[in-house]
């Protein structure tokens, strides 16, 4: 074998021929910056264009054809000249640039690579051309579709927006003009119990029971649907809210809902974010009035408020050790009137997980939950971090 420093000498013509074939344009440019060889791709791409090998071709100082290029592609040429000079000086090892080179026909784009060599002890570069206008033009096109998708979505984003808007002033008229059928439906029902008290026989009660607690029950959904209405169209007075102040104003406003019951309590020091003071108690009172709901067969309950740090976010978690819900069906737990419990064991028409996901949405966050059954639930509401975000206190 021969040594790895061993040169191996060719004839010229052996050279030019290795040369010619490469299919991107090649040239040899020496020390001093004139062209010494050039390829059958560089003549042929110099002569399609226009050019003379008497400005491009061996012989020529590529440096100064560079320096006074003239043009579509003029501006390009004093960049190429100054990373021709750098590598042949040794300043740089390479030297790489993408530009245009659009005809008038086509629209074609350019890679100019320069490496270095030497031979005899002196330096020469490699100057490549290498055609990169499919790869560009693919680029371009991924662009473009980016933007018409980001465009697409900002449109049907704004659309659902409008949507939403509407369909919750539907809701709070519907809702409020159903109210008083409803609460005449009630008041006739209490009436025809008392008038006809004495001749009703148990079936005629227990029927009227049932048509009072469909009654009631309706007229609960109408005041859950307002509030959901006034949720979604309340104007956001937005200022720094300590959460401690929120979660404890809560926890006081639930205190009649605590009577006779032993829950631990358990909250951490929780941070300032910005937002509704009154939409976030909301928010919480949702959460924890299902927390101590679904801890009501515990002897000792614990609920536990807390938060954590998630990049730049404030991550608020809301956890108790009740009855928990089946995984399978989480994607459930924010819609309107789904229940993943048997009304008998706990009432409620399923409207409080939905307020709380369309308030912390409209502060900018995000809500989920995790839980296993027999194995109480964990809430989690993302708050958007800020540049200088205000940390728990210590």
């Amino acid at each position: 074998m021969a040594d790895a420093a061993t040169s191996i000498l060719l004839p010229v013509h052996a050279v030019q021929a290795a040369l010619d074939a490469i299919e991107d344009t090649v040239a040899i440019v020496g020390p001093d910056g004139g062209i010494v060889a050039v390829n059958e791709a560089w003549t042929r791409f110099m002569l399609d264009n226009n050019g003379d090998p008497g400005t491009c071709g061996v012989g020529v100082n590529y440096l100064s054809a560079c320096d006074h290029a003239e043009g579509p592609s003029s501006d390009e040429g004093p960049p190429v000249a100054r990373g021709v000079r750098d590598v042949l000086s040794g300043r740089t090892e390479q030297f790489s640039l993408e530009y245009p080179c659009h005809s008038p026909t086509e629209q074609r784009w350019y890679r100019v690579q320069v490496r270095p060599f030497e031979s005899a002890g002196v330096r020469y570069a490699t100057v490549v051309h290498v055609n990169v206008t499919e790869q560009r033009l693919t680029e371009i096109r991924a662009e473009d579709l980016d933007q018409e998708v980001a465009q697409g979505i900002q449109e049907k984003t704004a659309d659902l927006r409008q949507e939403n808007t509407k369909l919750d002033a539907f809701i709070g008229a519907v809702s409020h003009d159903l109210r008083a059928p409803v609460r005449h439906l009630r008041g006739y029902l209490g009436i025809l119990r008392r008038r006809a008290e004495q001749r009703l026989s148990d079936d005629d009660r227990r029927l009227l029971d049932i048509l009072d607690g469909a009654a009631g029950r309706l007229a609960q959904m109408i005041d859950e649907l307002l509030d959901l209405s006034r949720t979604s169209q309340t104007v956001l007075r937005v200022q720094p809210v300590d959460l401690n102040a929120v979660v404890r104003r809560a926890w006081t406003n639930l205190a009649p809902e605590t009577e006779a019951r032993r829950i631990d309590w358990v909250t951490g020091a929780l941070p300032t974010v910005p937002g509704d003071p009154d939409l976030l108690r909301l928010a919480f009172e949702n959460l924890l009035g299902n927390a101590i709901k679904y801890t009501a067969g515990r002897a000792q309950a614990r609920i536990e408020v807390g938060v954590k740090r998630e990049e730049r976010d404030w991550v608020v978690f809301v956890q108790d050790d009740g009855v928990g819900f089946d995984p399978r069906y989480t994607h459930r737990l924010f819609g309107a009137f789904q229940r993943l419990h048997d009304d008998k064991e706990f009432q409620g028409i399923g409207m409080g997980l939905v307020n709380v996901r369309r308030i912390i949405e409209r502060h900018g966050g995000t809500v989920r939950a995790e839980g296993h059954p027999g194995d109480g639930a964990t809430f989690y509401l993302r708050f958007p971090g800020a540049d200088q975000p205000d940390r728990p206190p210590d």
